[in-house]
Parts: C-alpha cells; sequence; structure tokens
C-alpha cells in the first residue's frame, strides 16, 4: 500500500516524542530503583545533566540554581558542576538576581536556547523505516510502556510525580505537538 511506504510527518513526531517521554520516564524509574536499592552517587553522565538544564530553562529561563536543582532532582553540586560547563560552552550566564543578591540566576544563552531546541526537536533517522501502521503500533506500545512506568514513579514518590509528568508534558507539548 503506497500511504504505508511513506511516515506522516505528524506521526514521525508523535513517534519521536514518545520515544523521548519514555528515555526520560525510565531515567526517572531507575533512578528511584538506585535510590530504593543503593547508596547511589551521581551516576548521571555530563551530557545527561546537561541537557536536563537546557531543557528545564528552555521551558522557564532565568531560574535559580537552588530551583534548577529541585526542578530535576539534581544536588545542588551537581547543579551548580553542570552549569559551570554550560557556562563555559557559552550555553548559558550566570547574574546574582536583582531582588535577593544571594540567589545566581541561570538564563540562557541565544546559543544555548538554539541548541535546546534543535536537539530536543530531532526526529531520529530510524524512524523513517517504519510504516505509518508500525508508527502507530510503536506509538501505542511506548505509551503503554510508559504509563507502567509512571504509576512506578508514582508509587515510589507521588511528589515526583506531578512534577515530572507535568515537566514531561511540557516537553513534548512545546516540541511535538
Amino acid at each position: 500500500m503506497e500511504g504505508d511506504s511513506m511516515p506522516n510527518l505528524t506521526k514521525k513526531r508523535n513517534a519521536a516524542g514518545k520515544l523521548i517521554e519514555y528515555g526520560m520516564v525510565q531515567h526517572m524509574a531507575d533512578d528511584l530503583a538506585h535510590r530504593r536499592h543503593a547508596n547511589k552517587g551521581d551516576q548521571q553522565s555530563p551530557f545527561q545533566g546537561q541537557g536536563k538544564i537546557l531543557l528545564a530553562l528552555s521551558q522557564t529561563d532565568g531560574l535559580s540554581q537552588k530551583e534548577l536543582a529541585n526542578r530535576l532532582n539534581m544536588t545542588a553540586q551537581s547543579t551548580a558542576e553542570f552549569v559551570n560547563k554550560l557556562v563555559k560552552k557559552n550555553l548559558v550566564s550566570k547574574e546574582k538576581s536583582t531582588v535577593d543578591r544571594r540567589k545566581t540566576i541561570i538564563r540562557l544563552t541565544d546559543h544555548g536556547r538554539r541548541t535546546a531546541s534543535k536537539e530536543s526537536a530531532k526526529i531520529p533517522a530510524y524512524l523513517d523505516d517504519l510504516t505509518d501502521t508500525e508508527l502507530d503500533q510503536l506509538i501505542a506500545i511506548l505509551t503503554k510502556i510508559n504509563n507502567s512506568l509512571y504509576d512506578e514513579i508514582h508509587t515510589e514518590n507521588p511528589n515526583w510525580f506531578e512534577n515530572f509528568q507535568r515537566s514531561v508534558a511540557d516537553h513534548l507539548r512545546d516540541w511535538f505537538l
């Protein structure tokens, strides 16, 4: 069938969004499992931590380091390290708050905004190999998996669940829908 040979761009975007959601949800579920079963150190790669900060700032720019740490469930030390690396890459800037000089406000630079937007909106090339029917099946399967992981996260920590689910929905709405 000719319609199945060339996938619809909207369906590819939806599938890409579901894949990103799966990765975010899987990461959170793994993080909770590690916290539950082991004395876990900071196991995030620098790119994941820096990427999470860029994504958070692209949603709400001008957050304090403390707000970033709380929003992303990261330690203050990890957040500070990642922010400093992002400053060196000219992706974010740091400035003292005009309201409370004790707070450091983190803002995306133009380069940081472009980088976050470009990286978050990528549709993986391997989705080109799927037909519309296969994309529909993948979306349905990933939705089931994500819902199961959301249930795990909610059971483990309902407060994280609400903030995390809202953050995921914001990212997907802005980039893929």
